[in-house]
């Protein structure tokens, strides 16, 4: 059987969430950057989105992977393998923007 779609479905969906979730993050650090001035806000803001970007790209390639090992080696249901895969990388990816919401908020107040 042919992991391409599984594969392909994982990683479509990882991306999706992973940027729902980075359009939420940013609009709460826009409400958490209200005192700031402009230059230090894009600042924090870019830091934070190329921190998301990254993990974006990084975690939709994994969960592609994960769900072709799955299947191929473990031999677990294609379904089972892509819902777990996208709820895995999307826990992850949501740790990360949580984080680097967080952390871009203190650094672009340093500079």
């Amino acid at each position: 059987m042919s992991t391409k779609t599984p594969a392909a479905i994982s990683a479509t969906l990882t991306i999706l969430i992973l940027i729902l979730l980075a359009v939420l993050f940013v609009l709460l650090q826009m409400v958490a950057l209200n005192g700031f001035s402009e230059r230090q806000g894009l600042t924090a803001m870019g830091l934070s989105l190329g921190c998301q970007s990254l993990a974006i790209l990084l975690l939709g390639a994994l969960a592609a992977r994960a769900t072709t090992i799955l299947i191929t080696r473990a031999e677990w249901n294609s379904i089972l393998a892509v819902a777990v895969t996208v709820l895995a990388a999307a826990t992850i990816g949501g740790v990360i923007a949580f984080l680097s919401t967080i952390i871009a908020i203190p650094v672009a107040g340093i500079r």
